[in-house]
């Protein structure tokens, strides 16, 4: 049902062509033909049912405090006749020492005593005589003598001679010799009620009696009425006529456990029906209790419920009928409004498909954006120009116009402010390194700031000497120059021309920002198609920079790599690192990596075979862990360790490279497996010197049963156990020796025989580590038993 509620708005608001003011003019006629009557019959019925809520907690409270006030009355008569008679002379002090059994006078007369109390007031069940002596016993008029003879009674009828007070109520007091649960509430009167007592009179009251008092504070049959003791146990509760009921009173009595009011009423909702619950407090000699009464409201707001549903009802047939007649009306008055919104969508198919929100916001708003339309175009297009100018530059010496004929780039280039027939076309391609050199201005992490610093000089130094140069910042510590020159000129001119701005260019970068710097010059093209050949090229011939020179013209149809130079590699040094690893020398190993790579760049100084250099010996590296259990693959998480050392250029860089991310991984790695071993290791020693400390075990013993070296399993030990090998054998002998002290008759040689030591030599041990003798430890230990 609430999914088809859901279906029918959805489609009134977003479906049904009509928007917000369409929507806002009919809810506006539905709230004022049925929003009265609606407001009416509910705030009859919200004051009607607190008017009537109130009065019934009034009246309720009214009731019960006089209901509390005859209980009161009661009770405080039968508190004054417990009083009086507790005077009579036949409970004089004769009764501290009599023997009954043979004073048959005076017995009877108790008898009659009790029975006349019992009879004097309904509300009195039973009327005992306890008489507190070695033997205690209890006087009924009914049962007779009744000696007391289980301990917890004796303790329990015992404890009322410690009272304070002469007189006082219990609301849980016990019957002798009683069978299950018998616990009354009971009016106890000390005899004498001043001085040393010898016994109590004990009236028990009537349950049934006490229930019907409590039943009569409420008048509710559904209700709930209880009688509480100061530590919150019901003492009587009204009878349960059902399980509901029942329920409810242990509902009742739960929510006025947890108040902390002594007294007061409030609402409880409980089963789908609502109780006006009214509690208090009051005490009889000192002893508090509260009592609870609950009745229900849902009787006495019915008929206002009724009305108030009849209200609401009338309200709903006013608003399905003001539905109705706003619907008609509001279609008469839209209709203009709805031809109009149609133009507008007709001249703006981007809003075509949307559902305007308010029809004559959305007329304003259209008007208003087809003014500025024209003028937010022209700007954008203005501050984009750089842009798509830079990025066709880009996609055109990346190779991205393949598809495009050579008129076709032509022509682009032409939109974009370039003079592309009759020119010389040439590409520089200007690299900077030294990141770690002293007096470096940026940090290797600034790798974009620095290429963005040598564009910009780049771009300040070309400017200055040709009319059709761009600047390409490739954001990878590269960057392009692109030039054209006239075909006027000779190759040679212009070469000698690219010569003296590379020199220019990478004196002055080299200088400003405190790197190194080299330029790679690329031959020179008529075809605009064969410029993004030349990038790969330059950028292949620019690795053959010299590292020891911080400032390189190179040019790509000039140099070439000799065939016959010599290549030097420290295969030494190589080995003595690759031993280091297996070995898992971290330290060594962080240092010979570091050598290594000196030794690279002082014999080749080309960083072309740096790098093919460093390639060689971090294969190496992978093969040497491979040998020792761990493949690389897992434990560098899959990363490619060649890809990333390619992207390195200076010698620094690839030395950190090595030691962070390649050597400590694998130390951190071989050091946590090391440790679990060893830890295994010590914990096998650990059990079987546990099992075999009585004999005689050695370090050497224990090495060669599990496959090790003595020392390597006196310094696990030693560091797993915080204690050496001798240490921890000494200390479970001392151990099983004191208990063989404490719990045995053994004699000292023999103990000493049982652990393994000669009697001279354990008896010097065991002062030391205990600064007593084995006698003086077993005598100290039974003195403390």
């Amino acid at each position: 049902m609430w999914f088809r509620w859901q279906q029918l708005w959805h489609w009134w608001t977003q479906r049904s062509g009509r928007s917000n003011f369409y929507r806002k003019s009919l809810i506006l006629v539905l709230c004022i033909t049925s929003l009265p009557t609606a407001i009416i019959g509910i705030t009859s019925y919200i004051t009607g049912r607190a008017h009537i809520e109130n009065e019934i907690t009034r009246n309720h409270e009214a009731l019960l405090k006089k209901t509390i006030d005859r209980m009161n009355d009661n009770l405080a008569q039968l508190e004054l006749a417990a009083t009086q008679w507790s005077l009579d002379s036949r409970l004089d002090l004769r009764l501290r020492n009599i023997n009954l059994s043979d004073d048959y006078n005076t017995t009877q007369n108790l008898y009659r005593f009790l029975g006349v109390m019992k009879g004097a007031y309904p509300l009195i069940e039973q009327a005992q005589l306890y008489l507190d002596r070695s033997q205690p016993l209890v006087i009924s008029d009914i049962e007779g003598i009744v000696p007391i003879l289980n301990e917890q009674e004796r303790s329990q009828f015992h404890e009322l001679m410690d009272q304070d007070r002469g007189v006082f109520w219990k609301d849980s007091f016990p019957k002798v010799n009683a069978k299950g649960d018998t616990s009354q509430v009971a009016l106890i009167q000390k005899l004498p009620s001043i001085g040393e007592p010898y016994g109590a009179l004990i009236l028990y009251l009537d349950k049934t009696k006490l229930v019907h008092m409590v039943e009569e504070m409420t008048t509710d049959v559904d209700g709930a009425s209880i009688l509480m003791g100061k530590d919150g146990r019901i003492i009587v509760s009204q009878t349960a006529a059902s399980e509901e009921q029942a329920a409810l009173a242990g509902i009742v009595h739960e929510s006025v456990t947890s108040r902390t009011e002594e007294d007061g009423s409030y609402l409880l909702d409980y089963d789908g029906k609502s109780y006006s619950v009214s509690y208090g407090q009051f005490s009889r000699l000192g002893t508090p209790w509260r009592y609870v009464a609950a009745t229900s409201l849902d009787q006495m707001t019915a008929p206002v419920v009724i009305m108030s549903r009849i209200m609401l009802a009338v309200a709903g047939i006013g608003l399905l009928i003001a539905v109705l007649l706003s619907w008609v009306a509001s279609n008469r008055i839209y209709r203009p409004i709805g031809r109009l919104v149609n133009v507008m969508r007709d001249h703006n198919q981007k809003t075509a498909q949307d559902n305007p929100g308010d029809e004559l916001e959305f007329i304003e708003s259209q008007w208003k954006h087809l003014s500025q339309e024209s003028k937010a175009l022209e700007s954008r297009l203005e501050q984009a120009y750089p842009s798509l100018r830079t990025a066709f530059l880009m996609q055109l010496v990346q190779g991205h116009f393949y598809s495009l004929s050579e008129a076709e780039i032509r022509g682009r280039m032409a939109s974009f402010g370039w003079q592309p027939d009759s020119q010389w076309f040439a590409l520089l391609l200007v690299q900077i390194t030294g990141f770690a050199k002293e007096g470096g201005r940026f940090l290797e992490s600034e790798e974009q700031l620095a290429t963005f610093a040598a564009a910009n000089i780049a771009e300040e130094i070309v400017r200055t000497r040709s009319h059709h140069a761009e600047i390409i910042n490739f954001q990878d510590m590269t960057v392009g120059v692109l030039l054209s020159y006239p075909m006027d000129r000779t190759k040679q001119q212009v070469k000698e021309e690219l010569y003296l701005l590379s020199d220019d260019l990478v004196h002055t970068i080299s200088s400003l920002l405190k790197m190194q710097a080299a330029i790679c010059i690329g031959r020179l093209t008529s075809e605009v198609r064969d410029i993004p050949q030349l990038l790969p090229f330059l950028r292949n011939a620019i690795r053959y920079r010299d590292l020891k020179e911080d400032r390189q013209v190179l040019d790509l149809e000039e140099m070439l790599p000799s065939a016959n130079q010599e290549v030097q590699y420290p295969f030494a040094l190589e080995k003595e690192l690759m031993q280091a690893i297996r070995m898992g020398q971290g330290e060594q190993s962080l240092q010979l990596i570091g050598r290594f790579v000196q030794e690279l760049v002082s014999q080749s100084g080309n960083e072309k075979l740096l790098q093919e250099g460093v390639m060689q010996v971090l294969g190496s590296m992978l093969h040497t862990m491979l040998e020792t259990g761990y493949h690389p693959h897992h434990m560098f998480e899959g990363n490619n360790l060649y890809e990333h050392l390619n992207q390195l250029r200076e010698p620094e860089q690839m030395v950190r490279f090595f030691q962070q991310r390649v050597i400590s991984p694998y130390m951190e790695k071989l050091g946590r497996h090391q440790d679990m071993h060893m830890k295994q290791l010590v914990e096998r020693v650990t059990d079987l010197l546990k099992d075999r400390f009585m004999s005689d075990i050695s370090l050497e013993e224990c090495a060669d049963a599990f496959d090790t070296t003595p020392y390597a399993l006196s310094k696990a030990f030693k560091q797993i156990n915080g204690m050496n090998f001798i240490d921890y054998l000494i200390l479970l002998r001392m151990d099983k020796a004191k208990e063989l002290l404490i719990g045995t008759d053994l004699k000292v040689n023999e103990i000493a025989e049982r652990i393994g030591y000669q009697p001279s030599y354990f008896i010097r041990l065991f002062k030391k580590y205990e600064d007593m003798t084995p006698g003086q430890f077993r005598e100290r230990v039974s003195q403390l038993k």
